[in-house]
């Protein structure tokens, strides 16, 4: 006897074939728009990973987006090297950096870890700058220009599907359970028998691989970088917001916290070019305040009550 697919599979499955065959229907403008968002989608997944999993919140996250990209673009500059084996090292390379800078850092909490992680930021973009003569320094990296813009949507669209199936398997697996326990209190955790410093440790070193896999893309998609620019605080902060906005610690918040910012901004970048940043403020404030579970909080709650 055939078994149905259960009825909560065809709404990702209609959507991931739907991402797949969109490139065929769009071009330009949307193309690119829906790239961007699809960036953001895996940044703030990554940043979920860790933060909205385990509760430590990395100021830093943007240190390993700009490892990711950096790496690929000396790699395919300086070398000759390709852009696929590039984007992996620099990604790997964005995981074991994780992995040593965790050693130490994630022994602390809350506001002195988030510190800790902004500094090594902020150190990652003096390297950049310091080490002119491989990275461009201030005068900025460019890469080889390729103007095939299916080519980076697929790619940002794969890494969102890596995102979505890495944060499933961290909501099923014996893993992700003791993360979440490490989230709502982790010495009790450690009492029951979960090995706190490894699980954070894990789970730091896989959400920086998976923004060095973006950072990577992102550098070979827009050609140019600059130090300033890639190791951007501000990039980290909209991670947050957008995690938060939509839900940190579930599957479906970074989707929905960055779809719903992306084009909120987008829709008021074209009305009020110069205060759309205020406005978007305001509405970040608003919803964090009225719903501090996020949409998708709001939505299980609406759900629970019917």
């Amino acid at each position: 006897m055939r078994r149905s697919l259960p009825a909560k599979w065809w709404i990702p499955i209609v959507l991931i074939i739907l991402g797949a065959i969109a490139p065929f229907g769009i071009s330009g403008y949307w193309l690119r728009f829906i790239t961007f968002i699809f960036m953001w989608i895996g940044l703030a997944g990554s940043l979920n990973l860790l933060t909205g999993y385990t509760g430590y919140l990395d100021f830093g996250h943007v240190a390993f987006f700009g490892i990711g990209a950096y790496t690929t673009g000396v790699l395919m500059v300086k070398l000759g090297m390709p852009f696929f084996p590039a984007m992996f090292i620099g990604a790997i390379l964005a995981g074991i950096l994780a992995l040593l800078v965790g050693i130490p850092t994630m022994r602390l909490k809350g506001a002195y870890f988030a510190i800790a992680m902004l500094a090594f930021a902020e150190a990652m973009k003096q390297v950049a700058l310091e080490f002119d003569g491989i990275t461009g320094g201030g005068n900025g990296l460019s890469l080889p220009i390729y103007t095939n813009y299916q080519f980076f949507y697929y790619m940002m669209f794969s890494a969102v599907l890596l995102i979505i199936g890495t944060t499933y398997w961290f909501e099923r697996s014996k893993f992700g359970k003791g993360l979440m326990a490490i989230r709502e209190a982790e010495l009790a955790a450690e009492v029951s028998g979960v090995n706190t410093f490894s699980c954070k440790l894990i789970a730091f070193g896989i959400s920086a691989f998976v923004a060095g896999i973006i950072g990577g893309i992102y550098a070979y998609w827009m050609t140019f970088l600059y130090p300033g620019d890639t190791f951007n605080v501000l990039i980290t902060v909209r991670m947050i917001i957008m995690a938060f906005l939509g839900g940190a610690g579930t599957l479906l918040g970074p989707i929905i916290g960055a779809s719903f910012l992306a084009a909120i901004e987008e829709i008021l970048w074209a009305e009020f070019k110069y205060t759309y940043l205020i406005i978007v403020g305001l509405i970040v404030v608003f919803v964090v305040l009225v719903l501090p579970r996020g949409l998708v909080g709001m939505l299980r709650q609406r759900a629970l009550t019917k």
